[in-house]
């Protein structure tokens, strides 16, 4: 089955190369600390897939673009409230689409990690459900695929979620025993195992085998020209035909694979 990667990169292949591009901006970019997609190396600089692509994007488009770390809820905040112009890395939801337009182009799925000895018990979201003394935990900010949307709905209710301001932290509660289990994107599954053995004895579920999770750069709709937003799409179609995102995603994840 052909993935929304492939379709754009079809699309785009009977393009021609980028237009040149006015100088636009500057434009403030929401960047938040999280596994490879923006982390700070060996020698404390940030780096990453979200970083490479801002970088890449602005060379493309000769746009001013203004790298601004913050939590997740914080950058959501700012952009409803006209205080930053775009983010990266973003789930596409019906309610977040009225405030921005959304470029996607990275794609993963998301995981259930629990004990093995646990995961042998809770196959699925109801069998979870029904053991109501079990708790999950989450990065406070991050959207879900519809499934475990509903899910972690339920659990809310009932107060079974725990949220984390940030997967390190979530990270670090759940091998502590605070929580029974943990929501993980693919990559940073893969980019955990590679850097902490301990994951490696983890057992990770696939509550939702059929939905995939879509990174999308996010564009303010009131703060960013159409024809702007129009150039960003452009480049990041060119990006994804002629393999620059999939390098860019190589050279912070291996050969890791999105295999449970």
């Amino acid at each position: 089955m052909r993935t929304w990667i492939a379709a754009i990169a079809l699309t785009a292949a009977g393009m021609g190369a980028s237009p040149a591009a006015l100088a636009c901006g500057p434009y403030s970019v929401g960047m938040y600390e999280y596994s490879s997609l923006y982390y700070r190396d060996a020698g404390g600089q940030w780096t990453g897939i979200d970083k490479e692509v801002v970088d890449e994007l602005a060379r493309r488009t000769g746009c001013q673009l203004v790298p601004r770390a913050e939590s997740r809820v914080r950058i959501w905040a700012q952009l409803a409230s006209g205080q930053m112009d775009m983010t990266v890395s973003a789930l596409p939801t019906q309610e977040r689409a009225l405030l921005v337009e959304f470029i996607p182009y990275i794609e993963s799925r998301q995981y259930v990690v629990m004990r093995p000895a646990l995961a042998a018990a809770l196959t699925t979201p109801a069998a979870f459900l029904a053991q109501r003394e079990r708790r999950v935990i989450v990065v406070r900010g991050y959207a879900f695929v519809p499934t475990l949307e509903s899910w972690l709905t339920r659990m809310r209710v009932q107060g079974r979620v725990v949220e984390a301001p940030d997967q390190t932290t979530a990270m670090r509660v759940f091998k502590a025993g605070r929580a029974d289990a943990l929501v993980l994107g693919a990559h940073s599954l893969a980019t955990a195992r590679r850097n902490d053995p301990a994951f490696g004895e983890y057992t990770a579920l696939s509550y939702a085998p059929q939905e995939r999770s879509i990174g999308a750069l996010a564009l303010s709709r009131q703060r960013i020209a159409q024809e702007d937003r129009d150039r960003m799409r452009h480049a990041i179609e060119e990006m994804l035909r002629d393999g620059t995102l999939e390098a860019i995603k190589k050279r912070h994840l291996g050969d890791l694979s999105e295999t449970p």
